[in-house]
């Protein structure tokens, strides 16, 4: 299948959500709640059950290592998170031509 430039942009830019869009990422036996019924469903043809991953914390990635980011550099005492500062807001698609997504002023 061949097809011309703007046309394979067109396309592309389709499957890119526009900014702010509500997603639904799972739904139906992939719901959250429903991890019994998919279990169920796994049995009943004969998939084996998902194992949950471990959770990992980010010192883990460190214990071989002899650099210690859990320590100031400076004074080499411990580093205690006090605070998470969450981001206020954010610039959909920075950089991105106007004309290729016109959807984009309906958003402004």
């Amino acid at each position: 299948m061949t097809l011309p430039i703007d046309e394979f942009i067109d396309r592309l830019l389709k499957h890119i959500p526009r900014p702010n869009a509500v997603l639904v990422r799972s739904y139906g036996l992939y719901c959250q709640n429903k991890k019994g019924e998919l279990k169920r469903c796994r049995a009943l043809v004969g998939q084996e059950p998902i194992e949950e991953p471990q959770k990992v914390k980010w010192q883990d990635c460190f214990k071989d290592s002899n650099n210690l980011p859990e320590l100031c550099p400076i004074c080499g005492k411990r580093l205690v998170v006090n605070a998470t500062i969450k981001p206020t807001s954010r610039i959909p698609y920075p950089g991105v031509p106007p004309l290729l997504m016109p959807y984009l002023k309906e958003a402004a």
